[in-house]
């Protein structure tokens, strides 16, 4: 554990924010692994704490729409007939 828990924890707290902001940008967030020697979180971080908490939760229920969504649109895709496949049209000209 660091000399100044408060300073290992807001480093941690960084990171932590850091990756959610990666996430909901649409970029790849690095593995986190809980620190194993960082100590009990210091009270005077609680509330920042908290509110990270709150951000990921957040987070992941966006990108959980955002997924569910592109299912949705893939299904609906996979619908549609191949054209090299198909031995009926398409499309009916019904003006010409």
């Amino acid at each position: 554990m660091s000399a100044d828990p408060v300073q290992e924890w807001s480093e941690i707290l960084d990171r932590l924010e850091a990756n959610i902001a990666v996430a909901v940008s649409g970029g790849e967030a690095e593995p986190w692994n809980p620190p194993a020697n960082a100590g009990p979180l210091p009270e005077e971080l609680a509330d920042r704490a908290r509110r990270i908490l709150d951000a990921q939760q957040e987070s992941m229920a966006m990108l959980g729409k955002v997924r569910n969504d592109a299912l949705t649109h893939l299904d609906a895709l996979s619908t549609v007939p191949d054209s090299q496949s198909s031995a009926r049209p398409l499309f009916l000209d019904v003006q010409g």
